[in-house]
């Protein structure tokens, strides 16, 4: 059977609040409720040695409930932003040791020797929690929402687990929204796309604070439809978001939170160079979410580049070692500015998960086809004309003609930003001299990035007000020398550059 379901986590116990917030809301808008009994559920999670299911993006557990068995297997399926659809297989044992024979043979993958698994599996990690469910009906649909309250415990280590999770048993995915728009109005979430699986695994395996990295370009072919690009790009975009915004808050790195901004900006560019040809009311609307909700991570810019300057691997550590109280100044300013914007309380919000329902529900809906046939247009056809206007704007912007100062470079950031996303979109449409032509914009994005480091470097040590930093000044004012010069060789490389479209 398939299941899709909508999966939050909250910071703590989440029935109280649901209860007296969520329930009431619930009723207001005309639904019927009807609360199940108390569950409480150990779940064992098998796999072989070599992590066979892992390797696969596969869940298998034995759930234990009142004396009770049950084993299931859980495919990865797809994952749209907090949507989950994918199939799962369950059949009752008369105990608790697991037994693969008794699933039907053909939801494995090839090549698995079924009898030879049976054979290797191990317990790997375990879940328990105290589950609460209601069953919620209104217009011939019923959603299933369950409060799962407990942890994950691999014996040696441990993780609390606080989910709401949305589970369809009748109805259209459609229902699964309007309930989840409900939830996220009237109590504090996160819409996750982490199962309780890979939670285990996480505690078996370790989790580090590594960044994710995007391919060089979005994967598209020739025949690749306007509407199916646009959907791989906003997918794209949300899972690199979700991933970092999961990694933020198991590891508490701060270099997460600019990643989760990149995904944000890779969302936005990618509704703003649609929107055009996929018109419609709700992604118009989506876009006016994003464009307020970017406003809200305007701070990032800033904090990022004091996490560059104070990086021991960066080129300021070595100018900076000799200067600890002013070190010590600009660690006070990080984290001054994570503290006065909080950005536990931005995640948890309802800007967030709005915005990130209603993309999910775009992706699920497609409202665009309801206004026009141009979706499924190749987007081969709008590809060369998006580009070329980028370019344009570019050379306008900064002719080869104009010496470029600091100033300059730094004002022209986002727009040279937006122009490079614009190419990741579309640039695997065409051959390999793309690489060649965006080499060395990508080296002036960098540059500018360098640049804004350098600046605040300066202003800062300005600001502090402390004593014999003559030499950090002439530091600055050297490699802000230098690296104008080197920027401005590659800006007039670039310019000669040949178009790839």
């Amino acid at each position: 059977m398939s299941e899709i379901e909508i999966k939050f986590v909250t910071r703590d116990n989440a029935l109280p609040a649901f209860v007296e917030k969520v329930l009431p809301a619930f009723e207001q808008a005309g639904f019927s409720i009807f609360r199940e009994p108390e569950m409480r559920l150990q779940n064992d999670y098998y796999d072989t040695a070599d992590h066979l299911f892992q390797q696969e993006k596969m869940g298998f557990r034995v759930r234990g409930n009142n004396g009770r068995f049950e084993q299931t297997m859980k495919t990865h399926g797809k994952v749209s932003g907090g949507l989950h659809d994918r199939a799962e297989y369950n059949v009752a044992l008369d105990g608790a040791e697991p037994d693969l024979r008794l699933f039907p043979g053909d939801v494995w993958p090839d090549g698995w020797q079924i009898e030879q698994v049976n054979d290797k599996l191990q317990r790997q990690f375990s879940t328990h929690f105290v589950r609460t469910a209601f069953d919620v009906e209104w217009d011939g649909a019923c959603v299933e929402v369950v409060i799962d309250e407990g942890e994950a415990s691999t014996g040696k280590n441990s993780s609390p687990i606080h989910e709401i999770e949305l589970e369809l048993k009748q109805g259209e995915v459609t229902h699964l929204f309007t309930l989840a728009k409900l939830i996220t109005e009237n109590t504090s979430v996160r819409l996750s796309d982490v199962s309780k699986a890979a939670q285990g695994y996480q505690l078996l395996n370790g989790l580090s604070p590594v960044i994710s990295q995007m391919q060089p370009y979005l994967k598209l072919e020739q025949g690749t439809t306007t509407e199916e690009a646009f959907c791989r790009a906003v997918q794209q975009a949300l899972s690199h978001w979700q991933k970092h915004e999961h990694l933020y808050f198991e590891t508490g790195s701060v270099k997460m939170l600019g990643e989760i901004v990149k995904g944000a900006r890779l969302l936005l560019q990618t509704v703003s160079l649609y929107l055009p040809v996929l018109q419609c009311p709700q992604l118009l609307s989506v876009h006016q979410l994003l464009m307020k909700y970017m406003q809200v991570w305007l701070w990032q810019d800033d904090l990022q580049s004091l996490r560059y300057l104070l990086s021991k691997k960066s080129l300021f550590n070595k100018c900076l070692s000799r200067y600890p109280a002013l070190t010590s100044y600009l660690q006070g300013r990080k984290a001054g500015l994570i503290h006065a914007h909080t950005p536990d309380e931005i995640l948890y919000s309802k800007q967030t998960n709005t915005l990130k329902i209603l993309v999910a529900q775009l992706l699920q809906e497609k409202p665009w086809r309801q206004h026009s046939t141009a979706y499924s247009l190749p987007v081969m056809e709008h590809a060369q004309g998006w580009l070329s206007q980028g370019w344009q704007t570019v050379q306008q912007t900064m002719p080869g003609s104009k010496t470029m100062t600091p100033e300059n470079y730094l004002a022209i950031g986002v727009l040279l930003r937006q122009t490079l996303w614009n190419g990741f979109l579309l640039a695997d449409l065409f051959d390999e001299e793309r690489h060649h032509f965006r080499a060395p914009w990508l080296d002036i994005l960098t540059g500018i990035d360098e640049l804004k480091a350098l600046m605040m470097l300066r202003a800062l040590a300005t600001e502090s007000e402390l004593d014999e930093l003559s030499d950090v000044f002439s530091w600055v004012d050297d490699k802000i020398a230098n690296l104008m010069h080197v920027m401005e060789r590659t800006r007039q490389a670039g310019m000669q550059g040949d178009v790839y479209w």
